[in-house]
């Protein structure tokens, strides 16, 4: 079996505006911008994930990172929403307090789709998009 170094995944999330991005994951959410990393063409076609060169900003979140990936000549939006195509299309994040976070960030110009909706007894969620139209699920209690 495999050993992780680490309990977590990161996640990488291609934009088309980067500085929408950082002002929404970090003033808004509260990540921490910590690393950039450029990867020139020749390393994104060996490793097979693009033809051209493109940028990584780390976002610290907890034990998680973001990672905002962005290409001078950014690819079209695909469409949006879960059943929008199949792949990833959206990222989770739990908070201790559902109730204080949607209030925070809803005060911080973040736009929910919703109020918290109730799951179970113990659980509530709530999604937002981010600028790119990306969703996002918060749960907590």
């Amino acid at each position: 079996m495999v050993e992780l170094s680490r309990p977590v995944l990161d996640i990488g999330l291609v934009v088309r505006d980067l500085e929408a991005a950082l002002e929404f994951y970090g003033d808004k959410l509260g990540m921490k911008p910590t690393r950039k990393i450029p990867v020139d063409a020749k390393t994104a076609k060996q490793g097979g994930i693009a033809g051209g060169p493109f940028d990584i900003q780390y976002m610290e979140f907890g034990e998680v990172n973001l990672k905002l990936v962005h290409f001078k000549d950014a690819p079209p939006p695909g469409p949006t929403g879960a059943d929008g195509q199949t792949g990833f299309r959206y990222i989770t994040m739990w908070v201790k307090d559902i109730t204080s976070t949607y209030e925070e960030w809803k005060a911080k110009g973040v736009e929910f789709l919703s109020e918290p909706i109730r799951r179970t007894p113990e659980m509530q969620m709530v999604f937002m998009r981010d600028p790119e139209g990306n969703l996002i699920e918060i749960l907590g209690p």
